[in-house]
């Protein structure tokens, strides 16, 4: 079970077409097209993360594979106002992560890394990442 929780409230990914890049030296990035306002005008925007240890591309809705599978979790963020826990921004850590808990220590043995399990969700794909931080430019 992926217990979710999204990571921005400052957009939603809207998109058919979701765009990986991953170098050994530089990590990964990810473009995708999000709406940013109640316009609904789109723009693309970049997550890049940078120590990552792994990632996985699926080609399926991750909403539709995973139907019975994951759970939406506000509590982790107690500064969410109600009219925004509605919100879902389709870039979501996964909370306790049983994945995670059962690879960590091949990926880092020394816990120096502060690593985290992200997804990220396409129209017709979504990509896994076991990384550490990230950053988003617009």
């Amino acid at each position: 079970m992926f217990i979710l929780k999204s990571l921005n409230n400052n957009f939603k990914i809207s998109t058919i077409e979701l765009e990986l890049v991953y170098t050994e030296s530089r990590g990964v990035k990810i473009m995708v097209e999000v709406v940013k306002d109640s316009l609904e005008e789109y723009s693309r925007i970049e997550i890049e993360f940078f120590i990552v240890a792994e990632v996985k591309c699926v080609t399926l809705n991750f909403y539709e594979s995973n139907y019975n599978n994951y759970l939406m979790n506000y509590e982790f963020d107690k500064n969410l106002e109600e009219s925004e826990k509605s919100f879902d921004s389709g870039f979501y850590e996964v909370i306790d992560s049983a994945y995670l808990k059962e690879n960590i220590k091949k990926y880092d043995p020394k816990m120096r890394f502060n690593l985290k399990h992200y997804i990220v969700t396409g129209n017709d794909s979504y990509a896994e990442i076991i990384a550490s931080n990230y950053i988003i430019n617009p």
